[in-house]
């Protein structure tokens, strides 16, 4: 457990601007995961700040999911999986 007291001080106001980011304040999001990076190691502040990434995708997805475009979709989802391919080579 993390009893450091800069690691909060640096970690709570992290993810209240990681979850202003996830808003529509998508450039405060950059600064979250370097000033992380500083009281603890990369790899543990993506560990950390992940579930909740994911959380707050799910809860998107729950609130439009009566209103999405099948036609819009059907172009975003094969390049996505082009970028992802991409993105693993």
């Amino acid at each position: 457990m993390l009893t450091d007291p800069v690691f909060y001080l640096l970690a709570v106001p992290g993810v209240v601007l990681l979850g202003l980011a996830k808003g529509g304040f998508a450039g405060v999001g950059a600064v979250v995961m370097p000033v992380l990076a500083l009281v603890i190691p990369p790899v543990q502040a993506a560990a950390i700040v992940l579930p909740i990434l994911i959380i707050q995708d799910v809860v998107g997805v729950w609130a439009f999911r009566k209103s999405w475009d099948r036609r819009i979709l059907a172009l975003i989802l094969p390049s996505g999986a082009v970028g992802v391919g991409l993105g693993y080579v």
